[in-house]
């Protein structure tokens, strides 16, 4: 009897040890990109700590910008919530999370808390002028049209937009509503404030 006592304590050792090398492998194969999170996240290592994976603040986004991370984005990042510009824009400056953010009101945890609107900055917008309308000698100003931040959009004498990245909030309305083709606007991590928690 102690000998399969001691065979099977081997053999849970051997099992422990396989699934923490299975794990550390997923985590080299699967190495985490940087996502833009929801606005009043906390600092990223803390966030995949503390982030329950539950999904609720996917669920109660009014614009759809938020979705969950697969296994393209990294291991750890696996369910968490990300900004994904091409399906939404974040509408916690002048919009329908204005008063408050629908995704730190869900959050169980922590992992997205409040943030005052000084503090808001989730990212900035990158611009490929060979892409844009406007820069091409079209008539767009989309850009300009759905920018929530007074000035952080302005114009050239030539009709081309510039972007102010320390104005720019991230919001993604900008990408999401560019007409060009593939779009001439993507959004980064640029700038980004998170909470300290």
């Amino acid at each position: 009897m102690p000998n399969l006592e001691r065979r099977q304590f081997l053999q849970l050792l051997g099992l422990a040890a396989l699934l923490t090398s299975s794990y550390e492998l997923l985590n080299l194969q699967f190495k985490g990109k940087k996502l833009i999170r929801p606005p009043g996240s906390i600092l990223e290592d803390r966030f995949i700590e503390v982030c329950a994976r539950c999904g609720a603040c996917v669920k109660t986004c009014p614009t759809g910008v938020l979705v969950l991370a697969t296994l393209e984005d990294g291991f750890k990042e696996i369910g968490t919530p990300k900004i994904n510009a091409l399906r939404g824009a974040c509408e916690r400056i002048q919009g329908r999370c204005q008063d408050g953010s629908l995704c730190e009101q869900t959050c169980p945890t922590g992992a997205i808390q409040n943030v005052e609107r000084a503090n808001f900055k989730i990212g900035s917008t990158k611009f490929e002028r060979e892409r844009c309308i406007a820069a091409n000698g079209g008539l767009c100003f989309v850009c300009y049209e759905v920018c929530p931040v007074q000035g952080a959009i302005t114009f050239t004498d030539e009709n081309i937009p510039q972007f102010n990245s320390t104005l720019c909030v991230g919001c993604g309305r900008c990408v999401y509503a560019c007409p060009a083709q593939p779009r001439a606007l993507t959004l980064t991590l640029d700038g980004e404030r998170r909470i300290t928690a």
